[in-house]
């Protein structure tokens, strides 16, 4: 089942489905090593709809929830 980003409680492993945003939204993910195949973890989902801390190849970051809800993942 497909879901997005945003929804993912923080421990869980997913993998990156497709990036629904337009260029600039996917240059900042593909900046940050967020490609389609690409596996996740979901570190940190900060309440009241602030950022989620994801790592990706032992890196870690934040992407606000706005840009999130444009990942479409997978749990794996």
């Amino acid at each position: 089942m497909a879901l997005t980003l945003d929804q993912i409680p923080p421990g869980r492993k997913v993998k990156v489905l497709s990036i629904e945003g337009g260029w600039g939204c996917r240059q900042q993910l593909f900046g940050l090593g967020v490609y389609p195949g690409e596996v996740l973890r979901v570190i940190r989902s900060a309440p009241f709809a602030g950022p989620i801390i994801v790592e990706a190849r032992g890196t870690t970051f934040m992407i606000g929830r706005g840009m999130a809800r444009r990942v479409v993942v997978e749990e794996v």
